[in-house]
């Protein structure tokens, strides 16, 4: 993307005048579930995950991803869809799977990030032996808020992400928060991939929503992914996109572990969950890590992926986002944006959120 500085501008003066835009009036009515096709056998929901098998999973076939949206453009949908595209959850289940706070369920929009671990199997030509190769990545899609009084939850989220999918209503066309998070990945320097939504509408004018997109971040309009969440068509693009324009998390698979906390909520019986992303090393059941922002140590009681609940594998490696129990008391002491890690090492902490 070229004139970053221009860039810059034309967002914050495009923001200035949509911020006070009026947005549509707004009747929860929960979608339709017309997924083209059931999930593949190798895509249906699976009992666990264990430890041997998320080691099968080096830096380079994983993908950390976010959705990034203006309110009501269609991303709580749009990832619901590709939960159940790669079998993590099953179809029939309801309203938005990511949006679990009452809040959210009441209201239609998503108010936490949410975060979920999919397993999906790309296959791509081999000039080489002139037939294809397949391969099975692990996905995570960190889910975000779109509405503006949550962007804080969309800047901590994009941090554990290489890239985001920037949906757009094809009848809407591009609003406040739409250019918001898009600034906010593009400073982030995400790969940003545009998803042109709800092409089923009446109303829908992808041609004026590419035009947009190219006046005002200059995205070229052929990178446009053109898709309706609520009736599947397009959907089967998106995955693949992800897989081969965004690139693998970095980080030394040899190094002492070093995670960023991305997120805690309290859970009666567990206790203190916190949801990280391992920049470097592994973490295991039975380890002990330390916060870098108090010092204090904990012992790691579990440890796993959102698959798409808790879903216990034992261990952690690079590049994965998971859950962690440690026996933290309040979510106080789960400070977000702090750098978890090996106890009694040395680390540089990450950059703060």
């Amino acid at each position: 993307m070229a004139g970053a500085a221009a860039l810059r501008r034309a967002a914050r003066s495009a923001v200035r005048k949509l911020a006070n835009a009026p947005s549509p009036s707004r009747t929860i009515v929960l979608p339709e579930r017309l997924l083209s096709s059931q999930a593949s056998p190798e895509h249906r929901p699976r009992p666990g995950v264990s430890a041997s098998e998320l080691g099968q999973y080096p830096p380079e076939r994983i993908r950390n991803f976010s959705i990034i949206a203006h309110v009501d453009h269609g991303k709580s949908t749009l990832a619901d869809r590709l939960l159940e595209l790669t079998g993590t959850i099953q179809k029939g289940h309801g309203a938005q799977y990511l949006d679990k706070l009452q809040v959210e369920k009441e209201r239609g929009i998503t108010v936490k990030a949410q975060t979920a671990t999919m397993f999906y199997k790309h296959t791509v030509e081999n000039p080489d032996s002139h037939g294809t190769d397949t391969s099975s990545y692990l996905l995570n899609l960190i889910d975000t808020p779109g509405h503006v009084d949550f962007s804080y939850e969309v800047s901590r989220s994009l941090a554990a992400c290489q890239g985001a999918l920037l949906v757009v209503d094809a009848a809407q066309g591009v609003q406040a928060q739409t250019i918001a998070n898009f600034y906010l990945a593009f400073e982030s320097n995400l790969s940003i991939i545009p998803v042109i939504n709800k092409i089923d509408q009446p109303t829908a004018d992808p041609d004026n929503v590419k035009a947009q997109l190219k006046r005002l971040f200059d995205i070229d309009p052929s990178e446009a992914l053109l898709t309706s969440a609520k009736t599947g068509q397009g959907l089967s693009q998106v995955l693949p996109a992800v897989i081969e324009r965004i690139p693998c998390p970095p980080g030394n698979c040899d190094s002492p572990v070093r995670m960023l906390l991305l997120d805690s909520y309290y859970d009666e019986y567990k206790g203190v969950i916190c949801h990280v992303a391992i920049v470097d090393g592994a973490m295991r059941k039975g380890d002990k890590i330390s916060s870098a922002a108090t010092g204090r140590t904990y012992e790691v009681f579990d440890v796993g992926i959102m698959h798409p609940e808790l879903t216990p594998t034992g261990v952690l490696y690079t590049g994965q986002v998971g859950y962690v129990i440690t026996g933290m008391r309040s979510t106080k002491e789960a400070r977000i944006g702090d750098t978890l890690h090996q106890a009694k090492t040395i680390v540089e902490p990450l950059p703060v959120i």
